[in-house]
């Protein structure tokens, strides 16, 4: 099996395509914050003492949310390239256990993943730096990449899931870039949550990976909220919270931490129980 690991992240990462394409609705947002969105966004702050670190630490939050999502989709496709050349059915053939075969293309998109979730946050910390902010405390570092595992291992359970029910690589092609477009609204990285209408505010408080931007976002954002808000009220600062979807509130109670962890962890035994159910299913 990790011969089939070692074969699918060489096939990712020498495919500066399908790299570049899983990259690239990050560098999307990325791009549209440092160009225009980042002003609009944040607009009523400008002018204030550190309000450029809590526009980098709000994006950079949205871009370790979403990125494993893309890098999923992207590194995952080599199975239905596989699936559609015949090299899945040689593989078959071979003393590998379909579960192995199985469990290579899902690990090899485990560490696509997190190898670049990392590269991601060794990347937010030097722009967050160049921007005035400090370097994460040993605590907090723990922190983050306890949610970026976490975070990455449920991305790759919900992606692995998903693809089991596409038949053909063009379909998934085009699943894989709508889903790359919606992503940064689903997560409410694009538009803040709180300017978004009370229908669509519902359907991304239930996406999974909104969780998963409020918790970077706790861990990056905590000092920039402190420096900008200095002085300002309780209430201003839950206001900006619960707006930025740094706190998520279901039914006007606050989804804590433990809660949000929960909740991705209910995606993730959901879509591997639907994934072991379809693998009964599938040839």
């Amino acid at each position: 099996m990790l011969t089939l690991v070692q074969r699918n992240l060489k096939l990712f990462f020498k495919d500066k395509t399908v790299v570049m394409f899983s990259l690239l609705s990050t560098l999307i947002v990325l791009g549209l914050y440092i160009l225009f969105l980042g002003r609009v966004t944040f607009e009523e702050l400008a002018g204030f003492p550190g309000v450029n670190l809590l526009t980098g630490s709000w994006v950079m939050s949205g871009i370790l949310a979403i990125l494993p999502v893309n890098a999923s989709l992207g590194s995952l496709s080599a199975m239905l390239v596989d699936r559609e050349k015949g090299t899945y059915q040689d593989l078959i053939m071979t003393p590998l256990s379909r579960l192995q075969i199985i469990g290579g293309y899902v690990l090899s998109t485990l560490l696509i993943t997190l190898l670049l979730s990392i590269i991601v946050l060794l990347t937010t910390e030097i722009y967050l730096v160049s921007l005035g902010g400090a370097l994460l405390s040993l605590s907090a570092l723990v922190d983050i990449l306890f949610k970026i595992i976490l975070n990455t291992l449920i991305a790759t359970l919900i992606l692995f899931c998903i693809s089991l029910f596409f038949k053909n690589l063009n379909t998934y092609s085009l699943f894989n870039s709508i889903l790359g477009t919606l992503i940064g609204f689903l997560t409410g990285t694009l538009i803040p949550i709180g300017e978004l209408s009370s229908v669509f505010q519902i359907v991304v408080k239930i996406f999974p990976f909104t969780h998963s931007a409020s918790l970077f976002r706790k861990i990056l954002m905590d000092g920039p909220i402190k420096t900008v808000f200095a002085g300002a009220s309780t209430a201003t600062i839950q206001n900006f919270r619960q707006t930025m979807g740094i706190d998520i509130l279901f039914n006007g109670n606050l989804v804590t931490d433990s809660l949000g962890i929960f909740y991705l962890l209910l995606w993730g035994a959901i879509c591997l129980l639907i994934a072991l159910v379809r693998l009964r299913q599938k040839p």
